[in-house]
């Protein structure tokens, strides 16, 4: 029987089944049942070679004989008499053919985008989604060989789930791939970054990493959010960090930064000045005035240290609330006894929510819904028995504190009125995955301002509050001093605020015409015109190097349009051209505007937008349409706009690592926690874009051999 006779081209030699003896040159991996006692091997039988058992399962009871998938009727399988029997019966099993031929037939689907596309997929594509499922679900890697997964694929008429080794290969060629996109996608567009950076800890190993973020506006003057390094540090010195950041800069290519922004840790203060003075010397271009403004301290950690300051001195009234909502919502019956005292009848635990310790905007909105049911809180603890006894019980070998007294609702009303400042800003400074830097003065200057007005209030406990609360204040911005001008500088940027809003802010905080407010009026003024001298001088550098299609094609072509030369005869006897008479009037008419890009932004009048309620203004699409009136502004305005004010961006990352080590605890690697880590931020990004890659997007690359390099190491799916 020659080979066409059997499935799949399998030749009857090639059926047979091998019961042979297992060697040690075989290459088969030993396995053990864990018992290593001095017993002799014993014999092993070898996998079954044959492709007819991908239809046959052989019976528990009776190893002579097998079942067919399809059709189970059972045959005869002993290793005497091979399987020729079986590959003649998959020749006529009809079920068999007829998911031979389901296969074979030209199934497609219509896809939600109107692309047709296979109705079964491939085996390799349900392996590159089970690798896929690992890293966005956060799973361990031995899901892949559970007996849940493999029963769902069963169920489902799936393929059969590859191991979680090669599940783990898969992913460090997928991490490998998508790197190297990225790399060649921010080599192409030469793409200035701004950085945050945080260290983090982890609590099932004690292993520290430390996490790298890149932010930039694209060619589509849209925000990209990029993990570039999730890497293991050995400490947490400054040298330490600068090498990591100069390592990780040297793997990606970059080799222009606007600014890193840290929290207020004595290292990343040494660490920045170290990275400085190394960075510089990468190139003439790799900081922007001297890295002078390089150095951003992270505004959610600033507020989140002057709240935390304030909190200290009101934790007993503080935790005697706390103590009290935690009474509250212990039992569904306290919640009905609770109820029965409230005004309202409403209260539910979601009402009365419980805060985390840790988190002060959680306890600001804890306080904001427990001074609601003052009086509730009042009736509990005249009226119920229970509720007081709770207060005696000891807590930490004390007496628990409690229950709420007139002085606890006082202070902590009064400490609700600083809180709601701080916690709307935090709201608005805390934003990464959209523009924020032009919004962060606002926030700034709004909590200065209020601090301000409550130091002047009749309520003396209330002005000593705001007093102490403004002193921390001014310890981390105090003008000019402590505050990076570039925040101001983005605020300006703003088409709907310009220098008009920064203006009125230093005369209400300074008072108008007095030489404080002048003096940050000239100072902001001085940055912009500085950054923006700098940014055009490296524009022209650029268009010298780089002459455009404009200044090429006028060379080469002369001055005049016509495909002939025409040599007119010149008259003085008063014979005039119309076309040269108006040629002659142009240029006596025309002024050229000697003023800069950046004078006539200021100059022109602030846009005035009307947004429906609930929107705001997109600076970043207004940029996008000027950008052709503004082009060294506009560059320069993408990096400013670009910079970010937290680096909640980078703190983020951390719930994401925790889920991926708590799993293993110490069985992953360092190099595959960052796998891991990098590999699901980018996929996530790039579902969010719809299913399109920050590379993926090769026509914004200007270099066709790039795009071509880009294709081969990143080919779109089909």
């Amino acid at each position: 029987m020659d080979s066409s006779s059997f499935p799949d081209g399998e030749t009857q030699d090639t059926a047979e089944t091998f019961t042979t003896q297992s060697t040690p040159n075989q290459g088969k991996r030993k396995e053990t049942n864990g018992d290593t006692s001095g017993q002799p091997n014993e014999k092993k039988t070898a996998g079954k070679r044959s492709k007819v058992w991908k239809h046959f399962d052989p019976l528990e009871e009776d190893k002579d004989k097998c079942i067919c998938r399809h059709c189970k009727r059972v045959y005869g399988c002993a290793s005497s008499k091979g399987t020729s029997n079986l590959g003649k019966h998959m020749l006529t099993c009809k079920k068999l053919l007829a998911f031979e031929a389901s296969k074979s037939a030209d199934t497609r689907a219509v896809t939600k985008d109107g692309r047709l596309v296979e109705a079964k997929v491939s085996e390799d594509i349900f392996k590159v989604a089970t690798d896929e499922l690992l890293v966005l679900g956060e799973l361990p890697l031995a899901f892949i060989e559970s007996m849940a997964w493999r029963h769902f694929c069963s169920r489902v008429n799936l393929y059969t789930p590859h191991s979680r080794r090669t599940a783990t290969r898969n992913i460090v060629k997928m991490y490998e791939e998508r790197r190297a996109g990225l790399k060649v996608w921010i080599a192409a567009n030469k793409q200035r970054v701004s950085l945050t950076t945080d260290i983090w800890v982890a609590q099932a190993t004690g292993a520290s990493y430390m996490v790298i973020t890149a932010h930039f506006i694209d060619a589509n003057w849209e925000m990209r959010k990029l993990i570039i390094g999730f890497k293991y540090i050995t400490d947490h010195k400054g040298t330490t960090i600068t090498r990591v950041l100069m390592e990780c800069l040297a793997e990606w290519g970059i080799q222009k930064i606007f600014t890193i922004t840290v929290d207020n840790a004595t290292a990343n203060t040494s660490a920045l000045k170290r990275f400085q003075t190394q960075f510089s010397l990468v190139s003439d271009e790799a900081l922007v005035l001297d890295g002078e403004f390089m150095h951003m301290r992270c505004c959610a950690h600033i507020i989140n240290l002057i709240v935390k300051e304030g909190l200290l001195e009101l934790v007993d009234n503080v935790c005697a609330i706390r103590n009290a909502v935690t009474y509250v919502r212990a039992s569904t019956n306290r919640i009905d006894t609770f109820d029965s005292r409230a005004d309202n009848a409403k209260v539910t635990r979601g009402s009365l929510p419980l805060d985390i310790k840790t988190r002060w905007n959680s306890t600001y909105l804890m306080l904001l819904q427990a001074i609601k049911f003052r009086k509730a809180f009042d009736k509990m603890e005249a009226e119920d028995r229970l509720y007081n006894d709770y207060f005696l019980e000891q807590e930490n070998g004390q007496k628990r504190i409690g229950p709420p007294t007139e002085v606890d609702w006082n202070a902590v009303e009064r400490l609700v009125r600083f809180l709601i400042i701080f916690y709307n800003s935090t709201l608005i400074v805390s934003a990464s995955n959209s523009v924020s830097s032009y919004k962060c003065y606002t926030e700034i200057v709004t909590i200065e301002k209020n601090l301000m007005n409550l130091s002047n209030s009749l309520d003396r406990e209330l002005s000593e509050k705001a007093d102490d609360m403004r002193g921390k204040f001014d310890k981390y911005w105090d003008g000019v001093k402590n505050i990076n001008r570039l925040l101001i500088v983005a605020s300006v940027l703003d088409p709907s605020k310009k220098m008009q809003f920064a203006k009125i802010c230093f005369e209400r905080l300074y008072g108008k015409d007095t030489a404080q407010a002048k003096w940050m009026y000239t100072s902001v003024t001085e940055v912009m015109k500085s950054l923006f001298a700098e940014y055009s001088t490296r524009s022209k550098k650029e268009a010298i190097v780089t002459p455009s299609q404009t200044d090429q094609a006028s060379t080469s072509g002369g001055h005049g349009s016509c495909s002939e030369n025409m040599d007119f005869v010149n008259d003085e006897q008063g014979y005039e051209r119309m076309d040269q008479v108006y040629k002659d009037m142009i240029s006596g008419l025309g002024v050229e505007d000697e003023r800069s890009e950046l004078d006539i932004y200021l100059s022109d009048k602030v846009e005035n937008p009307n947004t429906l309620l609930g929107t705001e203004y997109d600076v970043l699409s207004w940029w996008k349409v000027n950008a052709g009136k503004f082009p060294i502004l506009s560059e320069m305005a993408r990096d400013v706009l670009a910079m970010q004010v937290s680096s909640v961006a980078s703190e983020s990352a951390f719930s994401t690592s925790g889920r991926i080590i708590d799993p293993y605890r110490s069985c992953l690697t360092h190099y595959m926690v960052e796998v891991l880590m990098c590999t699901e931020q980018w996929m996530k990004a790039e579902i969010k874009l719809g299913e399109k890659t920050f590379v993926s997007n090769t026509e914004m690359l200007a270099d066709v051999t790039l795009q071509d390099e880009l294709q081969k190491m990143y080919p779109r799916p089909n």
